[in-house]
């Protein structure tokens, strides 16, 4: 069986052209204008083959679920009071409500200066009946930090008071979008991401994008769905309307030119970025650990350390085995695939290879081939001493 890492055709995501033809009945339909019976006769056979038609197409989809969004989404804005009392806004970013409590999620970067959390945040929630009109200060609220994970980028804000600073009424809840499952996405399935770009003025900014690949090893869920300076914080949903993640930063391909042909780069070009969206279910152990009064995510010393993980292939008789694919596997698997396949080398000509990404410490398969030798496969319980590995290949029976 092709392993996923070399596998190059025969994808199981080339999605098939959807070809639809129009059922022709044994009457035939496509001949409608060729009948010469009476006026009544012919109406009513060509309305049975637009309908038998219209049954055919695909169902479009259907995005009112999607919208649901709109009464949890909100902008952010941070900043600080001046010498005579006023607020001076710094920065803005997207947010939405996760918890009917009052509790939204948004990222690090919206609501600090290099760390530093600015003492006065907002939250300015949209009104979903008017979804084409800027927030409105009716809905400002205060917020403040509730818990804050540096690492990811995401915090969660607790609404404190109204605009004005007067306390909540006790009963008051909030509209809290519901909270989806990010595993189950797979390559191409929809994702809509929801908040305000800069780009997009000062109004809400909905877009619809695919998801493109994971980083599980990193957290990241990847999308050409619009993530630009000001959606970060918002949120992204599938279409059923279930926050998948927040996003959170841009990737650019940015590659230098030369466009004078004097050898030397003279300038840079943008081709295209990836979004990056973290997975809900970070948002979801977040609010787990405010449950339980703590105001950091903070992880164990061992889950959270992430090593540099390298190596060596060689023959059983220790010969370098060079251009062998090494593959690292979630653990219990048995074969390499798109789904368990973390992250992926090639040894040089020496036998030596570096895993392009940081691995937490764990438990993990490492699966290694080249031509003219079996296919190795390994547990790995990786830890801090053990992050140089060595593989032995064994040479293809003829």
């Amino acid at each position: 069986m092709t392993d996923a890492f070399d596998r190059a055709e025969g994808s199981p995501y080339l999605i098939p052209t959807n070809e639809m033809s129009l059922p022709v009945s044994r009457h035939g339909c496509a001949n409608v204008a060729g009948f010469d019976p009476k006026r009544t006769v012919r109406w009513l056979v060509l309305i049975v083959c637009s309908v038998a038609q219209l049954l055919s197409m695909p169902v479009p989809l259907q995005s009112g679920e999607v919208k649901d969004v709109l009464a949890s989404i909100g902008q952010v804005l941070a900043g600080n009071d001046d010498a005579a009392g006023n607020t001076q806004i710094r920065l803005e970013g997207s947010g939405v409500v996760v918890s009917p409590e009052g509790i939204v999620v948004t990222n690090v970067h919206v609501v600090s200066d290099g760390g530093r959390f600015y003492p006065v945040i907002y939250f300015n929630l949209l009104d979903p009946a008017k979804p084409y009109a800027p927030p409105h200060r009716s809905r400002l609220y205060r917020t403040e930090v509730a818990l804050k994970d540096l690492e990811a980028d995401l915090v969660l804000l607790r609404i404190v008071a109204d605009g004005e600073g007067n306390p909540l009424p006790t009963a008051q809840t909030f509209d809290a979008v519901p909270l989806g499952d990010s595993r189950v996405l797979g390559f191409l399935d929809e994702v809509y991401t929801v908040g305000f770009p800069k780009a997009g003025g000062s109004t809400v900014t909905i877009t619809r994008g695919l998801v493109s690949g994971k980083e599980e090893l990193e957290d990241w869920i990847k999308t050409d769905a619009q993530v630009t300076h000001g959606n970060s914080g918002g949120a992204a949903v599938d279409k059923s309307g279930r926050l998948i993640g927040v996003p959170t930063k841009v990737r650019p391909d940015i590659q230098p030119v030369d466009t004078d042909n004097d050898g030397f780069p003279d300038g840079n070009v943008n081709f295209g970025s990836v979004g990056l969206i973290r997975p809900v279910e970070l948002v979801a152990n977040m609010l787990a650990t405010l449950r339980e009064g703590n105001t950091d995510a903070t992880r164990s010393a061992m889950a959270d350390e992430r090593l540099e993980v390298k190596g060596l292939v060689t023959t059983e008789t220790g010969e370098s085995v060079g251009q062998a694919l090494v593959g690292l596997l979630k653990a219990g698997s048995k074969e390499a695939t798109v789904q368990n396949l973390l992250t992926w080398a090639r040894a040089d000509q020496n036998g030596i290879f570096s895993f392009p990404t940081r691995i937490p410490a764990g438990e993990y398969v490492v699966r290694a081939r080249a031509n003219g030798f079996e296919v190795h496969q390994e547990n790995l319980h990786l830890q801090r001493d053990n992050t140089n590995l060595l593989i032995h290949l064994s040479a293809s029976l003829p």
